[in-house]
């Protein structure tokens, strides 16, 4: 139980270590624009530097391993929000098992009529039909029906 609760503490201190970095880098954003050139803005600035500095290792010396999607990395690098990934990734994922599963059913039903086409003009083979069936798990699904 607390090799559970170990990683998400991980992952809580390095979320908590991004959120500091990120507000640390947007206050070195407005003292670089903000830039006067006294002695006291500059002694500021560096600060903040070093702060970011300090958050970067923080974040470099976690134990944290994550593997990331290089799509997910290339959507950030283009300026696109990774939840956009996500949802096409679902939507398309979506997809495929609708098709995929149009694909089961048209099967269930082909084996299913063709089982009963068989047993029609060949009684004498209807134990080894229904052994057949029994051996592939298939159902009889009437067409237009959805079985989950």
């Amino acid at each position: 139980m607390t090799s559970m609760s170990a990683p998400a503490t991980t992952l809580d201190q390095v979320e908590n270590e991004l959120s500091q970095l990120i507000e640390t880098l947007i206050h070195l954003g407005v003292q670089v624009h903000d830039y006067a050139g006294t002695a006291e803005s500059q002694l500021g600035l560096s600060n903040n530097i070093n702060k970011v500095v300090e958050h970067l290792q923080k974040l470099q010396n976690t134990d944290l391993n994550i593997p990331i999607p290089v799509d997910v990395v290339n959507y950030i690098e283009d300026g696109r929000n990774p939840d956009i990934y996500t949802r096409e990734f679902v939507e398309v994922v979506r997809k495929l098992n609708q098709f995929l599963r149009g694909k089961q059913l048209g099967f269930k039903y082909a084996q299913s009529t063709l089982g009963q086409k068989i047993v029609n003009e060949f009684p004498e083979l209807k134990e080894q039909v229904g052994n057949i069936k029994k051996r592939t798990f298939i159902e009889t699904v009437p067409m237009g029906t959805n079985s989950s």
